[in-house]
């Protein structure tokens, strides 16, 4: 009987998003899997700079694999050269010391996994990388796409095979040289299973908390699920809305559910220009956030920077609603201006264009007179997509290695 093949994955932390990849390639046929952290953010309470406020996840994202953790180290270490370093040769000796067939390294940084990175590929072991690269995330200079570029190429040529994240990604790998055979495009999932039981458990409850919070059945809710920083571009919103007639704005109730920097001028304006009809929640853990996307019609998502993908697109999706986001997010060419059925009233607007946005906003309005009703079910990318096709690749290259 032949052995099974062994897979080591590194990653930073415990990400909620990446649970499920896990646990399904936990069960592949033929694969001995075991996850190394390099420390247990979000397993015990913290500090979220971005959020700005200290928490943990209420799901655990490291429970159904096996995996260890390389530290406890706060995570902001693993970013900074002098506790960074010593982390990766510890998770390097980790790692070749379970003696895996291959590594699937998630992402390129931060430094800890640079590093580590390096020492594995100088141990001899056999990579394989899960990365969201992309030309569009972040503005820069001649000077440094070229100085990026150049880095890149010489980075990709590590790794036996690339798992781009979805369509923008895979075109700037092709970009930087990676060829057809070494890279496989998989999208972005969420917990599928998960969000159907949030599903089931909060729907039966939309109207009532509707009523809870004063929203009438023909009333438009939108949606908010993000952090509250520049990156995010809140402010576009208010813009949008302000372009609106003042009828057309009286049917808009919004529901923000996050947290950060910028909340506190954003709450005020749209209090200011809604007259009340906005309710922000703050950050809500992962069993809550079903109570959100239940009571709403619309996500908005008019990220400007920064975006690689945009999960909280895939969540709106599996609740039914409607999406309204700027052409910036990695997520939209694979999720909204694809072949899949999205919900009516979705919206693709430029990039920090305040009037598209608000014409996309009008649009919905007199589309749904009489109120929105969110799909029964939309088809999603499932985290086993990731975790059939990562098993059958690292065989594959096993086999020709």
């Amino acid at each position: 009987m032949s052995q099974p093949m062994r897979l080591a994955v590194l990653i930073t932390h415990p990400i909620q998003y990446f649970r499920p990849v896990f646990a399904e390639l936990a069960q592949q046929p033929g694969l001995e899997l075991r996850v190394f952290f390099g420390c247990d953010h979000g397993r015990r309470t913290s500090l979220d700079p971005d959020f700005g406020v200290s928490f943990a996840w209420d799901v655990p994202a490291h429970q159904g694999f096996p995996h260890a953790f390389i530290s406890h180290a706060p995570l902001e270490q693993l970013s900074r050269l002098q506790h960074a370093i010593p982390l990766a040769w510890k998770a390097a000796r980790a790692i070749s010391a379970w003696q895996p067939d291959h590594v699937l390294i998630f992402a390129y940084t931060p430094i800890f996994i640079s590093v580590s990175t390096l020492l594995l590929r100088i141990r001899g072991q056999l990579l394989l990388l899960r990365a969201d690269g992309t030309d569009r995330a972040f503005p820069r200079t001649w000077l440094k796409s070229s100085i990026k570029d150049l880095v890149l190429r010489l980075w990709y040529r590590q790794f036996c095979h690339v798992f781009p994240i979805g369509a923008d990604s895979d075109r700037h790998f092709e970009r930087l040289g990676v060829a057809p055979s070494r890279r496989h495009p998989v999208p972005y999932a969420v917990d599928v299973d998960f969000f159907a039981q949030q599903r089931q458990h909060w729907s039966p409850q939309r109207l009532s908390l509707r009523r809870e919070f004063g929203i009438g059945t023909a009333d438009l809710v939108l949606l908010w699920s993000a952090k509250m920083t520049p990156v995010k571009a809140p402010f576009l919103l208010v813009e949008a809305l302000a372009a609106l007639p003042a009828a057309i704005r009286r049917r808009f109730w919004f529901v923000a559910m996050g947290d950060g920097p910028l909340r506190q001028p954003f709450e005020a304006q749209l209090k200011g220009l809604l007259l009340g009809r906005c309710h922000f929640l703050g950050f809500c853990n992962q069993s809550e956030i079903g109570r959100g996307y239940v009571m709403a019609d619309v996500l908005v998502f008019p990220s400007i920077q920064g975006e690689t993908w945009g999960l909280v697109v895939n969540e709106a999706l599996q609740f039914g609603l409607a999406v309204m986001a700027s052409d910036h997010p990695g997520c939209v060419a694979d999720l909204l201006a694809s072949e899949r059925a999205i919900p009516s009233g979705s919206a693709v607007f430029p990039s920090g264009d305040s009037d598209a946005f608000a014409n996309a906003l009008l649009a919905f309005a007199e589309a749904h007179p009489e109120g929105f009703s969110p799909l029964p079910k939309t088809d999603l990318p499932h985290p086993r997509d990731l975790a059939s096709t990562i098993q059958h690749w690292a065989s594959h290259s096993a086999s020709t290695t």
